[in-house]
Order: C-alpha cells, then structure tokens, then sequence
C-alpha cells in the first residue's frame, strides 16, 4: 500500500483496546489505526501525548502502510513504546 495517506486528526482513547484510536484515508479506504499505551501512562495522558507527537505518529503510520502491516480489515496496531 503506497498511496499517501490522508490523516483525519480523530484521536480518541479506546478503553476496549488501551490504546488510542485514529484512522486515516488511503486510496478512498478508510483504515483504522491504535496505538498501544504504554506501561506507566494514564489514558488522558496518553491521549494527550499521542495529539501532541501526531506528526511523528503519522510518520510511523506512513512507514507501517509502506510495509502493508495493515490487516485484511485495514486495522493497523502500533506499539506506544516504540
């Protein structure tokens, strides 16, 4: 997948997955992406943190979709401690 993304800055905390939750258009697809929080964090902190460094995270999200880490349904999971 080597389309460019289009990030739609919806950072939300999911308490299901504890992770935070975001999703990004690729190709007219939309693709959902959850960032593992790490150990140590609280949630808002977390969700706080990931929309402050969202154009670092977009950068991993962009080298992930570049290596088709996303599964069939176009979720994506990235590690928070990365």
């Amino acid at each position: 997948m080597n389309q460019q993304l289009i990030f739609n800055h919806d950072f939300s905390f999911d308490e299901n997955t504890d992770s935070v939750r975001c999703s990004c258009l690729a190709a007219g697809m939309r693709l959902h992406i959850y960032i593992k929080k790490p150990q140590g964090w609280d949630n808002q902190s977390w969700l706080e943190q990931i929309k402050e460094d969202c154009f670092y995270w977009e950068e991993q999200i962009e080298e992930a979709a570049k290596a088709d880490r996303f599964n069939e349904d176009g979720v994506l999971y990235l590690d928070g401690s990365a």
